[in-house]
């Protein structure tokens, strides 16, 4: 059998005796959206979800960033900017957002490929204000303890539109919906406190922290809170997408955000959540290419997601670029800081929580129980430093491989899972829907 991994602009290619492959992992057969009908779709809905009164409403529109280029905000934005303005609404009353969380701000010559050439010119674009105190304005604190700190100008706006993809998220359970406005708009404080929830007093992982979990998952239900305490006195629609088991954008929906939401949620695990008889000696999975694999941080979910067809102790081929290195200093200090003392990093994390040190520790803790190669634009010394495998000879790693195993070709959308649960539907967060 051959097989070729995307990997960058390109591929890793090998061949594998076709007896020791059990599946190749791609998730149901739920085929692609053309980009006219998912754009129709935005522009009926963005139609139907606007308020009576959006001529004289302040519009706030929040948008991923360069981590969540899948979403295809480029050929998507500008259908919403179309639609508003086909309403009436004047381009000076439309701000786009770009959701950073904690991520560094984009230049102005990014925001084409965020946004849309269509929107450059015609709305003011700006980036949320996570890491600028200055530009953030507290509204209150969730029951968990987390204080609200969120960006002026999305709190200023009268209507929000979330755009931007579902997906399976280790943290959040999904990333999508009430995430971006906690963590995406809000500020480090309160993105801090929230993502500390991810850890028990003990030093060790939330067990109810993981991917599809959203009831007993408290990170989950704080973002719900917080984003709750947003939209109270706002209107808003979500304008959600979500990617198949190849990556192509399956699903797209406009209406109200936690319903839209959910239902994304469920959609997304009939597609990608793969049902596996039993776990496997090895997985060969790639992280999906130039869109996703640009930094190890952001490939983990990849790893996260294709370790659930392993048995304790097996294999995993990890593919992916990292063309623009680890993506986090933080998080590649703890790596080589703590591989061998991942204890001590969680009960540091327990009083001085940051999530890039949380990912780093879920890391090592699957580097000791699983041998994991990593096939990237890194050197062998930076690999082994990071605490992975190398493999020298890709075909010779292949032969010697035990038993058998999966092919997981797209391992950030497939979460695998040995029962028959992948049509289980994610449990709904309490508190009240907002309705645009």
């Amino acid at each position: 059998m051959k097989i070729a991994l995307e990997q960058g602009q390109g591929h890793l290619n090998f061949e594998i005796q076709d007896e020791k492959v059990i599946d190749v992992l791609t998730g149901r057969d739920v085929p692609a959206l053309d980009h006219g009908t998912i754009q129709a779709i935005i522009d009926q809905g963005i139609r139907q979800c606007s308020p009576a009164d959006v001529l004289h409403k302040t519009i706030a529109v929040i948008i991923p960033d360069d981590t969540r280029l899948w979403a295809r905000g480029d050929l998507f934005v500008p259908v919403i900017i179309d639609a508003l303005a086909a309403l009436g609404v004047p381009f000076d009353r439309i701000r786009i957002i770009i959701a950073l969380g904690t991520h560094p701000d984009r230049p102005a010559e990014a925001f084409a490929g965020l946004a849309g050439a269509g929107s450059v010119n015609r709305v003011r674009i700006i980036n949320s204000a996570g890491l600028r105190p200055e530009g953030l304005v507290n509204i209150g604190t969730t029951s968990r303890g987390t204080p609200l700190w969120v960006t002026r100008q999305a709190w200023d706006a009268d209507h929000i539109i979330i755009f931007g993809g579902i997906l399976h998220h280790m943290l959040a359970g999904f990333g999508g919906g009430r995430k971006y406005i906690l963590p995406g708009i809000a500020g480090e404080a309160s993105i801090r406190h929230n993502h500390s929830l991810a850890m028990d007093s003990s030093g060790t992982p939330h067990p109810l922290v993981r991917q599809a979990q959203l009831g007993g998952n408290p990170v989950s239900e704080d973002m719900q809170e917080g984003a709750d305490l947003f939209l109270k006195d706002k209107t808003a629609c979500y304008v959600a997408v979500a990617a198949n088991g190849q990556g192509e954008i399956f699903h797209a929906a406009v209406g109200d955000v936690e319903e839209t939401f959910t239902d994304g949620c469920t959609r997304l695990n009939h597609a990608c959540c793969a049902a596996i008889p039993a776990r496997a000696d090895f997985a060969l999975f790639s992280a999906g290419g130039h869109r996703t694999d640009g930094q190890l941080y952001q490939s983990t979910k990849a790893l996260f997601n294709a370790v659930n067809a392993v048995k304790e102790g097996g294999h995993l081929l990890f593919t992916a670029a990292c063309s623009q290195g680890t993506g986090n200093e933080t998080f590649a200090r703890a790596l080589t800081t703590f591989k061998d003392a991942p204890e001590q990093l969680g009960r540091q994390l327990t009083t001085d929580f940051n999530m890039p040190a949380y990912v780093a520790l879920r890391v090592i803790d699957l580097l000791r129980r699983f041998r994991i190669t990593l096939v990237s634009d890194f050197n062998a010394s930076t690999t082994r430093a990071l605490g992975f495998g190398v493999a020298d000879n890709i075909a010779d790693y292949i032969n010697t491989l035990p038993g058998r195993g999966y092919i997981i070709p797209f391992a950030e959308n497939i979460l695998p899972r040995v029962s028959d649960m992948a049509d289980t539907l994610p449990q709904k967060s309490i508190g009240p829907s907002h309705r645009g």
